[in-house]
């Protein structure tokens, strides 16, 4: 049981928590950094017992990252205490999908506080077909932070985020967030590009084929 409780504290501090207070990330670091990431319903809940966990009965109706043989997530868990970044599903609408991005101990999915997990119509376009497309194929990229300038980025890797120097309360609705994926250029560089022109250019190379 101790073992149980320390992996997910450190579940939730490894997502940039302290005390469960939560950084926020770039969509596509989310996608990157997470064991599992999926588009769910959540149907049901229950306490544990002789557990210190909730668990949370999903229905999966999309599988965008996951080992294989955890591609049919039916239960995620969580912590019951708010103080080990226990998370609370606050809506009732069971047939809301939501993005769903955690972490995986052993054979089984777990969230917390500090997961991205966000309805799934709350998405703007971009970051819908990044997550369908376009993350996945780019996580050799990294996103930096940029929090007060000058900032600069380490390598040729990375892509300078730029939104959080707004003191955006949401930053996921910043431009950057919202709009675009940190790719490849084909040159061993990594650039941002608008997922709507990247999305185009992938399309039209691949009618001209």
């Amino acid at each position: 049981m101790f073992s149980l409780l320390v992996l997910m504290v450190l579940g939730c501090l490894s997502q940039e928590a302290w005390s469960c207070t939560c950084g926020q990330r770039h969509p596509q670091s989310v996608y990157c950094d997470s064991a599992f990431v999926i588009k769910a319903k959540f149907v049901a809940q229950k306490e544990m017992k002789n557990d210190e966990r909730l668990q949370y009965q999903v229905k999966t109706t999309k599988v965008f990252k996951a080992p294989k043989e955890l591609e049919d997530i039916q239960y995620v868990y969580t912590a019951k205490s708010d103080s080990l970044c226990g998370y609370r599903h606050a809506s009732t609408n069971k047939s809301e999908e939501f993005l769903v991005a955690g972490y995986i101990v052993g054979q089984e999915v777990f969230i917390n506080s500090c997961s991205f997990i966000a309805p799934w119509s709350s998405l703007s376009f971009c970051q819908k077909r990044g997550f369908m497309q376009v993350y996945a194929k780019n996580c050799d990229c990294q996103i930096k932070h940029c929090y007060q300038v000058p900032c600069e980025v380490d390598n040729k890797l990375q892509c300078l985020w730029t939104d959080p120097l707004r003191r955006m309360k949401d930053l996921y609705s910043g431009h950057q967030a919202a709009k675009w994926a940190c790719v490849h250029n084909g040159d061993d560089l990594c650039v941002w590009d608008s997922l709507k022109s990247h999305l185009y250019s992938m399309v039209t190379k691949s009618n001209s084929k």
